[in-house]
């Protein structure tokens, strides 16, 4: 007879976004899924009057049962669907618009998830997209998930990470204009992103990766006849990092950092810009990539694509994304829970 107990799935509390936006469709498909539930337990945080909303619209199952705020959310209702009612709207709003409501929505289901996942209620964060300009419109001024999650648990040192099996990515800069990045790619920054890559695929992979470093400028600035912050930065950064023990190279250059022979060579690629590695990673790995955020005291998952206006609560939006963001968060929740044995 087999005396062990049955394995806890791992809680994910996964958020709708923008209510104008694929999020709350692509919520609900994910929360409805066998193949999702085999792996986890999603509970929704958004606005019910959206999810129901969504789901009479394109004919999928609204959750069965729904918390308030107020409730202790370490309760499993049983079978079926579960959300979390954040109750900022108590109305389904025009879809593809960009909107201050949907801007205070979505952040307000995010922090409300943040502090979920900090009380130990949830095992881990998978948040479907939101709108920056939306948050802007609602006075919320942080450009994204990964900059809302730093401030809300007081961290200094994180960065993006695009993931997938074929291509892994991560950023020394990220949701800032261009004309700022060559400032902020600093020897101390550089480095640092590269030790969090280093342990993030560490511990994703189960083995020591090795790294590709990407120069800034045209040919990883030839010599410094395009520009120094390979010399003053980034070539030191990598020396840093080296002596720390960490397998990294470069300053590769950029053009040609992801050309078959190197993509044979590196298990993951240090960028120092968001469109230097995003246009890459979409290309190989669309509708299966996932959004990680490096260096937080929680985990979490973000599918790696935007808001979709254009085809928002037509039934037409790939979840495939979402799926491998849950997937990675469930399965980096059961080893934590396991280290923790």
């Amino acid at each position: 007879m087999n005396r062990n107990p049955p394995r806890r799935l791992p809680r994910i509390a996964l958020t709708q976004g923008d209510p104008a936006g694929v999020g709350p469709e692509l919520c609900l498909r994910a929360a409805t899924s066998e193949q999702m539930r085999r792996l986890c337990r999603p509970v929704i945080f958004g606005d019910r009057a959206v999810l129901e909303g969504v789901a009479a619209k394109l004919d999928l199952p609204a959750p069965n049962h729904y918390f308030a705020l107020t409730a202790d959310l370490r309760d499993e209702p049983g079978e079926g669907t579960t959300a979390v009612d954040c109750a900022t709207l108590d109305h389904l709003p025009a879809a593809g618009v960009v909107d201050a409501e949907c801007g205070r929505a979505a952040y307000a289901s995010l922090t409300a998830a943040i502090e979920a996942v900090r009380g130990g209620a949830f095992d881990a964060l998978t948040t479907a997209p939101l709108s920056k300009a939306a948050l802007h419109r609602a006075g919320i001024h942080e450009n994204g998930h990964t900059e809302i999650l730093a401030k809300k648990t007081f961290t200094r040192d994180y960065a993006m990470m695009l993931y997938s099996e074929h291509l892994a990515l991560s950023f020394v800069t990220c949701h800032c204009a261009l004309s700022d990045v060559p400032a902020l790619c600093s020897r101390e920054r550089v480095a640092r992103v590269i030790t969090l890559t280093d342990d993030a695929l560490h511990r994703i992979r189960g083995r020591r990766p090795r790294l590709a470093v990407l120069g800034l400028n045209p040919h990883g600035g030839e010599q410094g006849a395009f520009g120094r912050e390979e010399i003053e930065a980034i070539a030191p950064a990598i020396d840093d990092a080296q002596a720390a023990g960490i397998d990294a190279e470069g300053p590769l250059p950029p053009d040609a950092a992801f050309m078959p022979h190197h993509r044979e060579r590196y298990d993951g690629w240090v960028c120092q810009y968001h469109d230097q590695g995003h246009v890459a990673f979409k290309m190989v790995a669309l509708h299966e990539g996932v959004n990680v955020t490096l260096g937080l005291p929680l985990i979490r998952t973000s599918v790696d694509h935007g808001t979709a206006f254009d085809i928002a609560r037509q039934g037409r939006a790939d979840p495939g994304s979402l799926f491998a963001a849950l997937r990675l968060a469930a399965a980096l929740a059961a080893d934590e829970g396991r280290e923790g044995r």
